[in-house]
């Protein structure tokens, strides 16, 4: 194991955090990603995780007997780097979308929700899905959004987006109410 790699490790796994906050927080904000788009990114992400996890040599093979303990444990590290590549190629890719929407106009949507979470756990991780466009879509929203989902009598719940449409056929949310 070479241990020069890992006196950066700490900076490595805060910069890391962070990266997957802010881009899961975009990702919230943005619906109909395209599929293709992210495969792209991840399988540029993938061979460049490979190449830095080869650099850093922070698993290396000092003999055989442990061989495929090290490989399974290089391959779960190159994952999981790809992963925080691929956020931080994403970053961009959002900016833009965001920012190229805001050259249409807001307009408003309402879809029915399909499912939401009904976890008392935990307060904070609170996801409702509602169908547009055909696509079940998945979002984050706020416990104060949960409890007035919960408190209303009807069968039939809706969201109301207010949306502008953007490059990529994506949309941007710009803000939502629960009906």
């Amino acid at each position: 194991m070479n241990n020069k790699p890992l006196k950066y490790a700490f900076w490595f796994f805060l910069a890391a955090l962070i990266i997957i906050i802010v881009a899961r927080k975009m990702d919230n904000q943005i619906l109909l990603f395209p599929f293709w788009l992210k495969s792209v990114l991840y399988l540029i992400a993938l061979p460049i995780a490979y190449y830095f996890i080869k650099k850093w040599a922070i698993f290396g093979v000092q003999d055989e007997s442990n061989k495929n303990m090290h490989v399974a444990v290089n391959g779960l590290c190159t994952i999981l780097l790809a992963f925080v590549f691929f956020l931080l190629m994403k970053m961009p890719i959002n900016i833009a979308i965001i920012q190229q929407s805001k050259q249409h106009e807001v307009f408003t949507e309402t879809c029915p929700i399909t499912f939401y979470s009904v976890g008392f756990k935990n307060k904070q991780r609170k996801h409702i899905t509602f169908t547009f466009q055909n696509k079940d879509i998945r979002m984050k929203v706020k416990p104060s959004t949960l409890d007035k989902i919960k408190s209303l009598s009807t069968s039939q719940k809706n969201i109301q987006l207010e949306l502008r449409k953007s490059i990529f056929g994506t949309y941007c949310v710009e803000d939502y109410s629960i009906q």
